[in-house]
């Protein structure tokens, strides 16, 4: 077990921690969550003794490891930490890597610490990747490197700080399969993320950090679904709601489809329902921006709605009135009503928009 007791932490005149109290159990896997600034980072750094508060207690099974003169090798053996970009040594092989921390911090002989880095290996899949060199592995690999490396010192609780943030769709996949057999073996386990369907997965608890203390805690359905104050609320919400403003054809289409998939991946949204937003997007820029001759302007919202596992869209823009008869719209129109669940159109005059689309898709 780690408690964390009345952790205040100052940054260039900032009060980053202003009393963060947090136990983990035995077993627990806990996902913290929080806008940035708020130190989510800083608290998983605080708790490994990587960053040293300003005031405050942490205790490791009964053990004060914030007490001056703690053993700090001890402590990076008891506790492990998984980092958002990696920190792998691209100077040593994959196998070098994960063997690193058994010779140097725990004494094993080479032979012994082979042995058992190429076990690790082969439990995150990379076996055939042990003389590789980082550089020649994905993103997603060097994840799963950089945990089999903390595996190797068997520690009592393992940090991930953003492990799939740097990740694209597929390699967080590969690194989330192996978080969830962490939990499989029980393995105590904190995670900051944004990945509210990886919480869902293997969080028994969910931590929100908000103006330098933990906010509001409990299961993810509570906090995801059911949480008491109106901040938390606000925040879930906003990690549900994917927004475009488009003001005109020179628009970041390419960072627009990137944000879809991110958007689809943290909510859990079926491959599916991501294709057909996806499509609909797509074919509402071309309708609306790219083949009308006028500086018309779009904005668009989704937000996903858990209860229903359906996406639900509000798409306002300007111009002339929507009319699907009209030969530009003899394309994509049919297009978006084969891919949407509901469609309601209406006229509105509101912000200098003329048109609004309400959208399901399932």
């Amino acid at each position: 077990m780690i408690e964390v007791e009345h952790l205040k932490k100052i940054f260039d005149s900032t009060e980053v921690f202003k009393d963060i109290n947090l136990k983990v159990n035995d077993g627990d896997v806990v996902g913290v969550i929080g806008p940035s600034g708020s130190g989510k980072s800083l608290l998983l750094r605080c708790m490994i003794m990587l960053e040293r508060a300003d005031s405050g207690r942490i205790y490791l099974d009964g053990d004060e490891i914030t007490a001056p003169g703690y053993n700090l090798d001890s402590v990076h053996k008891r506790i492990g930490m998984v980092f958002q970009t990696f920190n792998l040594f691209e100077h040593l092989s994959v196998v070098e890597n994960v063997m690193s921390g058994l010779v140097h911090l725990n004494g094993m002989k080479t032979i012994e610490a082979y042995d058992r880095a190429k076990q690790l290996l082969q439990e995150v899949g990379l076996a055939d990747k042990a003389f590789m060199y980082p550089r020649s592995l994905s993103s997603g690999e060097k994840q799963r490197v950089a945990i089999a490396r903390t595996l190797s010192l068997e520690p009592e609780i393992i940090l991930m700080d953003e492990p799939t943030s740097l990740l694209d769709p597929l390699m967080r996949g590969e690194v989330e399969s192996v978080i969830r057999m962490l939990k499989s073996e029980h393995r105590t386990m904190v995670i900051t993320t944004h990945e509210m369907e990886l919480i869902r997965q293997v969080c028994n608890k969910v931590v929100f950090l908000n103006d330098g203390i933990v906010w509001e805690e409990g299961t993810p359905g509570k906090i995801f679904d059911n949480a008491d104050r109106d901040e938390t609320r606000r925040f879930v919400k906003a990690l549900r709601v994917l927004e475009f403003d488009v003001q005109s054809a020179d628009f970041d289409f390419i960072g627009m489809k990137t944000q879809i998939l991110d958007f689809a991946y943290r909510n859990g949204v079926s491959t599916l329902a991501m294709n057909r937003l996806m499509s609909i997007v797509e074919e509402f820029v071309q309708m609306i921006i790219i083949q009308q001759q006028e500086d018309n302007r779009m904005k668009m919202t989704f937000e996903y709605n858990k209860h229903e596992e359906r996406i639900e869209g509000n798409i306002l823009f300007s111009g002339e009135e929507l009319d699907p008869d009209n030969p530009r719209y003899v394309f994509s129109w049919p297009i978006i009503k084969m891919r949407a669940t509901e469609i309601e159109t209406s006229l509105i005059d509101e912000d200098g928009y003329t048109n609004r689309v309400f959208i399901t898709i399932k």
